[in-house]
Parts: C-alpha cells; sequence; structure tokens
C-alpha cells in the first residue's frame, strides 16, 4: 500500500469497518445467550425440537457445557474486537498522513508554476 493512496485505505477502512459492526453483532449475540436461564434455554430448545428426550439433569449438563463454550468464544470475539479497533486507528492515521502528504505534493506543485 503507498502511502498516498487514499482510495485504497478507504477501501480498508470500510471493510474494517463492516467486520467491528460484525464483530459487535456476534459479542451481543453471546451475550444475551448467556444471560439466558437453563429453564429459557430447555423451552428454546424444545420448541427447536432439540433437548426433546433428555432428562433435566442432561439439559443442565448440555447447558453448563454451553455456557463455557459461549465464554471462551465471547473472549476471542472481544479479543477481535480490540485488534479490529486498533487496525481502524491505524487505518484513519495512514488517511490523514496520505491526505496531508496528497496536500503537501499540491502546494508544492502550485509552487513551482
Amino acid at each position: 500500500m503507498l502511502g498516498t493512496d487514499i482510495r485504497g485505505i478507504m477501501a480498508e477502512e470500510e471493510e474494517v469497518q463492516r467486520r467491528q459492526q460484525a464483530l459487535k453483532s456476534l459479542v451481543m449475540m453471546r451475550s444475551r445467550q448467556l444471560r439466558e436461564s437453563l429453564e429459557d434455554r430447555i423451552k428454546r430448545a424444545r420448541n427447536g425440537g432439540d433437548w426433546t428426550m433428555l432428562s433435566k439433569a442432561e439439559c443442565a449438563s448440555l447447558y453448563k457445557r454451553e455456557k463455557a463454550h459461549l465464554k471462551s468464544q465471547l473472549e476471542q470475539l472481544q479479543f477481535e474486537q480490540v485488534r479490529t479497533r486498533g487496525k481502524l486507528t491505524a487505518l484513519k492515521r495512514a488517511k490523514a498522513r496520505a491526505q496531508r502528504i496528497r496536500a503537501a505534493e499540491s502546494a508544492s506543485e502550485r509552487k513551482r508554476r
């Protein structure tokens, strides 16, 4: 990437912003699932056709494993959010730098004339 390739920087910035929105959505969804009670999870599973033949103890065991998995997913997503936020900040700085370089180039070009 060239230091003055503003279009490329802007395209990458848009892509990172889309990724940031997707991560935000996933984090919200996983957080909501983590707050779900065992009874609510059992109702949701049975309405969806899952866990219909399982005892309450088996459901509780599956629920506990799901919670642990969701927590690890949430931690990974939050780590990705931090990385994405850092990348977006770097891209914004690169864009500002490229704009300053372009402005300086055009100013020096005008001075030559």
